[in-house]
């Protein structure tokens, strides 16, 4: 596998005046790192702050391979966005065209090198769309594709199983699988079974902090809350019990305010 190691040393991230991101110490090391969360709790922030698109106020976060050789967003990283774009006026066949053109100095690069992942990600019956005539979903499979086209060390994707049936998901999962032996993966997602297969280790931010990392046994261990029958429960369960001990907390704070 394509191990990375992962690592924050007093790293704060602000949005002007106001705390995103505050992790005094993390170290982990893995092929598919999974970033879960509450909405807000700082999974996109740590994102773009690897990818260098928000600067630290203090501290410091870093990805190296296996080497020890640091990797950098704009020569080893590839990413895929939520939201992510293609453009409206265009066919598909011509913004891949584009892509390579610029990438790879050759227009014809997704129809030879990079062709598995066209075939992959069933782009061919795309190809003819415009843009502004994609769903959430197949415009994520476009951008996805490129980004496999660039070859990257470590691939990061914001939410890639959003927009994606139940068909389109098992074939992400699969590729991921596959290409972890040659790349590494830091996916955020929402979809915890998802996660609980592919990922190897887990990073659980709560309101910008760490409030767990670890193997997916870990973490479900830290949030067993032992209300649920069994001596191991799934991802899914242990988040959702997580996620039941926030908005218990927040209510008794919100209480007490009152």
């Amino acid at each position: 596998m394509s191990l990375v190691s992962l690592s924050a040393t007093n790293l704060s991230v602000r949005y002007s005046e106001l705390p995103a991101l505050e992790i005094k110490q993390l170290s982990l090391k893995g092929s598919v790192i999974a970033l879960l969360g509450h909405n807000g709790a700082g999974k996109s922030t740590l994102i773009k702050t690897l990818l260098g698109l928000l600067e630290p106020a203090t501290g410091k976060i870093s990805i190296t391979n296996k080497r020890g050789e640091l990797l950098r967003a704009d020569q080893h990283m590839a990413f895929c966005p939520e939201n992510g774009a293609v453009f409206a006026d265009i066919k598909v066949e011509r913004y891949l065209e584009l892509w390579c053109r610029i990438k790879h100095n050759n227009g014809s690069y997704y129809r030879k090198e990079g062709s598995r992942y066209v075939e992959r990600l069933g782009l061919p019956e795309l190809l003819l769309k415009k843009g502004r005539e994609l769903s959430k979903g197949q415009r994520r499979r476009v951008q996805t594709a490129l980004g496999f086209m660039s070859d990257p060390e470590i691939f990061l994707f914001d939410e890639p199983f959003d927009g994606l049936d139940v068909q389109r998901t098992n074939d992400l999962m699969e590729i991921v699988e596959e290409e972890k032996t040659q790349r590494a993966f830091l996916i955020s997602s929402h979809r915890m079974d998802v996660i609980e297969r592919i990922s190897d280790v887990v990073i659980v931010l709560q309101h910008g902090r760490i409030a767990c990392a670890g193997s997916v046994l870990h973490v479900c261990q830290t949030f067993d809350d032992k209300e649920i029958p069994g001596s191991q429960i799934s991802l899914t369960d242990a988040m959702r019990a997580h996620l039941r001990k926030i908005r218990l907390e927040e209510g008794l704070k919100d209480g007490v305010r009152s």
